[in-house]
């Protein structure tokens, strides 16, 4: 995948149409072979945002690469062009944080700032959105590197999430 230098993903609350911050997202890239790969987790900030760069991209996968020799293969250039980008589970929040505090020295590798990253973790509204699954194609983030993701609460009804692109 040719990923951009940085894309930026602005979340949205669909019924109210205000930015949601704290909530969690995860990037897989799908690898040629053997397990893809796992960027994030992805928590917007207070407007909603997401940045993710390519480089972040890279040192993912480098960093599933060197905690899991034998189960990784490829680089960000063979991942296919079609990547997804998902709500992070409750329950996989809640594995990641069991996973750290069991073993704080192998699994704070694969984050830059762990500690940090697991504090945020514990506070994400994920549990009052519906599951969303969006596709991440190259063609069109790299002309205009921004989509925008719609999230819909448990309580409101309707479609269970959207995307849009956002036009320049």
């Amino acid at each position: 995948m040719e990923f951009p230098d940085e894309l930026t993903v602005r979340v949205i609350d669909a019924a109210s149409g205000h930015p949601v911050e704290n909530v969690s997202f995860l990037l897989r890239l799908k690898a040629p072979v053997k397990n893809d790969y796992a960027v994030g987790p992805l928590i917007t900030n207070q407007d909603g945002i997401i940045r993710i760069s390519r480089e972040g991209c890279e040192r993912a996968i480098k960093q599933a690469k060197e905690m899991f020799i034998m189960d990784y293969s490829g680089n960000l250039s063979s991942c296919s062009k079609v990547a997804e980008l998902r709500l992070h589970s409750p329950l996989e929040i809640a594995n990641t944080i069991t996973q750290f505090e069991e073993a704080p020295d192998f699994w704070g590798m694969a984050f830059d700032h762990p500690e940090e990253l697991i504090s945020r973790l514990r506070k994400v509204q994920n549990s009052i959105f519906r599951p969303i699954s969006v596709p991440v194609t190259e063609e069109p983030i790299r002309q205009n590197p921004e989509i925008q993701v719609f999230l819909t609460k448990f309580d409101s009804g309707g479609q269970a999430g959207s995307i849009s692109e956002a036009k320049s």
